[in-house]
């Protein structure tokens, strides 16, 4: 492979690979993810991880280090994802809990005169 290949090869990767940062950043910032699609991330993680192995078996090294920058960005992505979601349902319950055991405005005070 010539130099300019290994670079143009390199530089492809690694704006393939980097463009999932500014949804990283995004969650990180907003610290929710209910728009966030599971399949898509997952989905991509798995063909990476297929292509990690055809890249690896034809020492393709600049594949393999492109792909393995891309496994570890999905794999903090879907955890991002599930982090967030799950502590929004954590919140959820404790806010259906808390709204349970509220006294009702109706309902009679104890110790109070009936």
């Amino acid at each position: 492979m010539t130099d300019i290949n290994w670079l143009l090869g390199s530089v492809g990767l690694l704006a393939i690979e980097g463009s999932y940062l500014p949804q990283i950043a995004r969650l990180y910032r907003l610290k929710r993810s209910e728009d966030v699609s599971l399949f898509f991330p997952g989905l991509n993680l798995l063909g990476r991880v297929c292509a990690l192995v055809y890249s690896a078996s034809k020492s393709e090294h600049v594949f393999v280090a492109g792909l393995l920058l891309g496994i570890a960005l999905r794999a903090v992505l879907l955890a991002q994802v599930l982090w967030y979601r799950r502590r929004a349902r954590r919140a959820y319950r404790q806010l259906e809990v808390s709204e349970t055991r509220a006294p009702s405005a109706l309902a009679p005070l104890s110790g109070a005169p009936s």
